[in-house]
C-alpha cells in the first residue's frame, strides 16, 4: 500500500459521503457535496475520486452495463485514520526521533487517562509478541 500523509478537505468529504453509502458514482457524489453545500464542479469532483483511486483509498467498478463508474472505500474511516497516524509518526521518529519522544511524553503527561491507555496497549502488544 502507498503511504498516505494526508488527505485533502474534498477528499476527506469526498470518503465521508463513501463510508456513509459504501458505494457511488461519480454523480452521487456530486449530489451529495452541493447537498453539504460544498458545490463543485463535476470534473473538480472525478479528478479528487481520480486522486483516491490512485492512493488506492477507494477503488472503481462499472456497473452491469458497463457505462458508469461507482466507487467504494477501500478502508474504513479508522484504518485511514490510523495509517495516516502512523505514518505521519513514524517520519517524525525517524527524523527527530529524541524529540518526537520527548513532546509525546510531555504532552501526555498530564493526562492520566491517556496514559492508562497507552500502557495497556504497550501491555497486550507484549503478551501478543
Amino acid at each position: 500500500m502507498n503511504i498516505i500523509k494526508n488527505i485533502g478537505p474534498l477528499e476527506r468529504k469526498i470518503l465521508e459521503i463513501l463510508w456513509d453509502k459504501k458505494q457511488a458514482t461519480a454523480r452521487d457524489i456530486s449530489n451529495s457535496l452541493e447537498e453539504i453545500g460544498e458545490r463543485r464542479a463535476y470534473s473538480t469532483v472525478r479528478t479528487i475520486i481520480k486522486r483516491l483511486v490512485d492512493k488506492k483509498i477507494i477503488s472503481e467498478r462499472t456497473d452491469n452495463d458497463e457505462r458508469t463508474f461507482i466507487y467504494m472505500p477501500l478502508l474504513s474511516k479508522e484504518k485511514l485514520e490510523k495509517t495516516i497516524v502512523g505514518s505521519i509518526l513514524g517520519e517524525l521518529l525517524a527524523k527527530f526521533n529524541q524529540s518526537t519522544i520527548s513532546y509525546l511524553a510531555e504532552e501526555l503527561s498530564d493526562n492520566d487517562e491517556e496514559i492508562k491507555k497507552i500502557k495497556k496497549k504497550l501491555n497486550e502488544m507484549k503478551r501478543n509478541e
